[in-house]
């Protein structure tokens, strides 16, 4: 089957397989923007301490770092497809076990574990790399599309999580989300998601043997010397760091503030829509301007975001605006590092390289979400969480300047 010559094309013959992904990708983020509205009911039963709670999140970072880029090396040489669909029968099932809780934190951390190493299969990663390799005049969009499904987690796990336990308890919630999330995906995983690898499969069934599939691109030894591969590592790093921490706790950062819970949640579900409008606004800008404007503003933005949550102007509205501000930067510092990578990288090794960036980036989560509770279990607030995380944000927009053009480079043969 010839390739598609048009991003119009392409969004004719892949358009289910985005879908897909996209929901695949919001069933990762629902560990992470459902605990801030556990946190409430865990504290309440089991009198752990936000630092204890934050825990299980920097577990699972510290697993997702460990095997990213072996997952990414796995990807680049057999393709996504069956990675992702083992990998969402199994996280369902582990995300719905958190109902078992008994109030021992090591079993609290065990799940975590547990939960961890099946997610490697259905991580960013898995759903970009996927993607990346069937999409190339609308590939920043469709990856804005499909990694829009971290917004959608963003903004639907904290409302679903707070109905749920409203209405059937914590326990009751954590096997809704677990079990209906993960099995949404796989209606559509099953029989819509193929990436290159699996669409040449499928078309050499009926032959002795497959070959294999070589896209163009940097070798893992050429990326480790590329500064702008460097660059962009790190401003994901300290997002991460940074970001990570306020997201988990941002529920709490606004109802902390004098605002009703109900509030905090929905203030808290803007910033899911604002990361959405961030993705696809960016997605559709990066297919047709280069340069450093758009990465520069997008974290900007986030840096404006967490000045805001300081709390030195009173009332919702400053909350509302910063809460958007942050969401409109976490959905855009994905969306643009995961392109560029894409463009400057290209995607011979992406999902080894992009597997290593994204460790990286879970590392940053490992240490965020702990040290957000750390700093308000220490100083009663995070006020203090706030005033670091702006100048952070403002040096990771400023890593994105002077990037350049895109490499071109030529396209392998098959083996």
């Amino acid at each position: 089957m010839n390739e598609p010559a048009t991003a119009r094309e392409e969004w004719r013959r892949y358009w289910p397989t985005v879908l897909a992904a996209m929901v695949g990708m919001s069933f990762y983020t629902v560990i992470t923007y459902s605990l801030s509205t556990f946190i409430g009911p865990l504290e309440a039963e089991f009198g752990w301490s936000r630092t204890a709670l934050s825990s299980g999140l920097t577990v699972f970072a510290g697993i997702s770092m460990l095997g990213g880029p072996f997952v990414g090396m796995a990807l680049d040489r057999f393709g996504t497809r069956k990675l992702a669909i083992t990998g969402m029968v199994l996280a369902g099932l582990a995300f719905a076990s958190f109902s078992f809780l008994n109030g021992s934190m090591t079993q609290w951390i065990a799940l975590y574990v547990v939960y961890g190493v099946f997610a490697l299969a259905i991580k960013s990663t898995v759903w970009s790399a996927g993607i990346s390799s069937i999409f190339t005049h609308a590939r920043s969009l469709a990856l804005a599309v499909v990694l829009s499904g971290s917004a959608i987690g963003q903004t639907l796990a904290p409302l679903a999580a707070n109905a749920l336990i409203k209405s059937f308890g914590w326990r009751e919630a954590y096997i809704w989300l677990g079990l209906g999330w993960a099995g949404l995906a796989l209606i559509l995983l099953i029989p819509f998601y193929y990436d290159a690898h699996a669409r040449k499969a499928r078309q050499a069934s009926n032959a002795a043997a497959r070959p294999a599939i070589v896209l163009p691109g940097l070798t893992i030894k050429e990326a480790t010397r590329d500064s702008r591969v460097i660059r962009i590592a790190v401003a994901n790093l300290l997002m991460s760091m940074v970001g990570s921490g306020v997201s988990v706790h941002l529920v709490r950062i606004v109802s902390e503030s004098g605002i009703s819970m109900d509030s905090a949640v929905e203030i808290a579900a803007t910033a899911g829509l604002a990361g959405l409008v961030g993705k696809l606004g960016v997605g559709w800008l990066l297919d047709r301007v280069q340069g450093s404007l758009i990465p520069f503003t997008g974290f900007a933005i986030g840096a404006f975001g967490h000045f805001l949550l300081i709390g030195l102007i009173g009332g919702p509205t400053p909350l509302l605006i910063g809460a958007m501000c942050i969401g409109f930067a976490s959905g855009a510092g994905l969306q643009i590092s995961t392109y560029l990578i894409s463009r400057y990288a290209g995607l011979r090794n992406f999902g080894a390289i992009f597997g290593t960036i994204s460790s990286m980036m879970m590392a940053g989560t490992a240490v965020g979400p702990l040290f957000a509770g750390a700093v308000h279990d220490v100083t009663g607030s995070y006020d203090a969480l706030e005033m670091i995380a702006a100048p952070v944000m403002l040096l990771c927009a400023m890593l994105f300047v002077g990037l350049g053009p895109y490499p071109k480079f030529a396209r392998a043969e098959n083996d």
